[in-house]
């Protein structure tokens, strides 16, 4: 089987280098060759395209609602590997974790009283508003907590972000942290709270406090991959993915002010 997907998911591929695949090479796709753009459940071909491995919606729609499937089961039916095929952990060299120390110490912020915010999310077509972000830094900066903000924006540009940094929420450190360093970075935070998108997919089994949030307003028919909001949110539920019951998973009307009974089941 040929997995295809873009060259800057070649950081997280390492992450599982010798233990889910067994070889990994970059290349520039020539004008003349074309990846398929769908693929069929029922009728695989031999290289999947990784960045559309929904394939055709009334397919995926079909077992998503019916059989009430979630991200992790959908891999599986599309690699043909075994429902109860148990998901590979990443492997973190330690270099990583003493540079994220590094880091750490250079931000001047608390091992275990910082909160990692990632605000955005490229997927999820309900954004919260900055005031709502604002607010609950203020609501964590009283609770003696540090806030640093994700800012990297490499892979894929928001359309109202287009730039390779985004802006930090004010009261915030911005910090733009290399894939590598990323969960050895989240466990000195102590926190993360962060919309959903794969960065939660990586914090999943980091032993921390974690909230995904799950925003939603009237006047959007469909979230992430084209789903109803209920469908998504059980499809992309980061819990049920990781069979983790440590993670908090909020839905978040984005016309609302933030409600600081949000941060009550995490914080001391």
């Amino acid at each position: 089987m040929v997995l295809a997907n873009k060259g800057g998911s070649r950081d997280l591929a390492e992450f599982f280098s010798g233990r889910s695949f067994d070889w990994l090479q970059e290349f520039e796709t020539p004008p003349q060759v074309r990846l398929p753009q769908m693929v069929s459940h029922f009728q695989p071909e031999k290289v999947i395209r990784a960045s559309h491995i929904f394939y055709d919606e009334r397919e995926r729609n079909h077992l998503i609602s019916r059989f009430g499937i979630g991200i992790s089961d959908i891999a599986r039916i599309v690699l043909g590997i075994p429902t109860n095929a148990p998901m590979v952990e990443p492997s973190l060299p330690a270099a990583c974790r003493l540079a994220a120390a590094e880091r750490m110490k250079a931000l001047g912020v608390p091992v275990g009283r910082t909160v990692l915010l990632s605000p955005w999310a490229h997927s999820w077509r309900c954004q919260l508003p900055d005031l709502w972000w604002e607010a609950a830094v203020k609501a964590l900066s009283e609770k003696g907590f540090a806030v640093v903000c994700n800012v990297a924006n490499r892979t894929r540009s928001i359309e109202t972000r287009g730039s390779p940094v985004l802006p930090s929420i004010p009261g915030t450190i911005p910090v733009d942290i290399p894939v590598g360093e990323i969960i050895p970075f989240a466990e000195y935070c102590g926190y993360f709270l962060g919309m959903r998108s794969g960065l939660c997919d990586l914090l999943s089994r980091v032993n921390i406090g974690k909230i995904v949030v799950f925003p939603y307003a009237d006047g959007i028919e469909a979230y992430l991959t084209g789903l109803p909001f209920d469908v998504a949110c059980r499809f992309w539920s980061v819990s049920r993915a990781f069979h983790r019951d440590d993670i908090a998973e909020e839905r978040v009307d984005a016309r609302k002010p933030f409600d600081p009974a949000i941060l009550s089941r995490w914080l001391d």
